[in-house]
């Protein structure tokens, strides 16, 4: 299961978008800011979410300023120990802002162990019960009401057949319609630029407000994604991992990750890097 994810000038803008199941309630600690902030500039993302001492070495004089991190679903691939409304609270006082990933289950014509419907009505169904999901878990972890807050399903690769493409799309407008009942979050898709074909969903009904295209090529730009028309996702609503597994290590401190650039919405505000080769057309 791929794996998403993220200064030293750091510049502050804050953001502050439809029908059937309720949202529960569960009351938590509020760690951090409910909604969102335009992001430009680097970010990773790692399997299990690190200590906080790791990010703190992470965050100081690196090109770090978001990092993904997956939040729950029934197909996420590791642990996550240190992933609490604490270590949100920490992390962002440090300064990190995030991609907030829900890895629920895949495309039924693969042969991962957790699937949704082929059938395109029980798809849909599914994808908003994936996004009720999703909501609850960031309520648990201590983003208060979630209004506005990004948050992002990640859909491996499924193989091209005319059957499967239209059932992802049911159940990625199922996500994207629940995810935009009141209080609303904002609905982002991650998967491969290909693979995932990502261009299907800028023609649905109600598309993703944003896309993280995996095109691992080495080019940080998120306008340069393969398979993917530069008409799509054009007002700061793309994300780009650009470089699969690697070992990195900054502050001593050595993670396998994934490097992503943003041009779109983070949780909990973002930050802004004009010169970012993020945006460079």
């Amino acid at each position: 299961m791929r794996k998403q994810g993220f200064g030293s000038a750091r510049a502050w803008m804050s953001l502050a978008a439809l029908a059937g199941i309720g949202w529960s309630w569960h009351p938590a600690a509020w760690a951090v800011p409910p909604g969102n902030g335009v992001m430009q500039g680097k970010g990773f993302d790692a399997c299990t979410a690190p200590s906080t001492s790791t990010m703190q070495k992470w965050w100081t004089d690196t090109p770090w300023s978001w990092i993904g991190v997956y939040i729950g679903g029934n197909s996420r691939a590791c642990s996550q120990p240190n992933l609490t409304a604490s270590w949100f609270n920490t992390t962002y006082a440090q300064g990190w802002r995030y991609e907030l990933l829900w890895v629920g289950p895949q495309a039924p014509c693969t042969s991962y162990a957790n699937r949704f419907s082929s059938n395109t009505s029980t798809a849909y169904q599914q994808g908003k019960n994936e996004a009720v999901a999703a909501y609850n878990a960031l309520k648990a972890l201590g983003f208060g009401t979630a209004l506005n807050t990004p948050v992002t399903y990640d859909m491996e690769a499924y193989p091209n057949t005319a059957s499967c493409r239209a059932a992802v799309k049911s159940f990625v407008q199922g996500w994207v319609d629940q995810l935009a009942v009141a209080p609303a979050q904002v609905s982002g898709v991650y998967g491969s630029a290909c693979g995932t074909y990502l261009s299907d969903y800028a023609s649905m009904a109600r598309p993703p407000h944003f896309i993280n295209a995996a095109d691992w090529d080495l080019d940080p730009s998120t306008w340069h994604l393969s398979c993917i028309s530069s008409g799509y996702w054009v007002n700061n609503q793309r994300f780009k991992q650009y470089r699969g597994d690697h070992n990195e290590t900054w502050g001593g401190v050595t993670l396998n990750i994934d490097s992503n650039c943003a041009n779109g919405p983070t949780a909990s505000g973002g930050h802004l890097f004009p010169n970012s080769s993020c945006i460079v057309k």
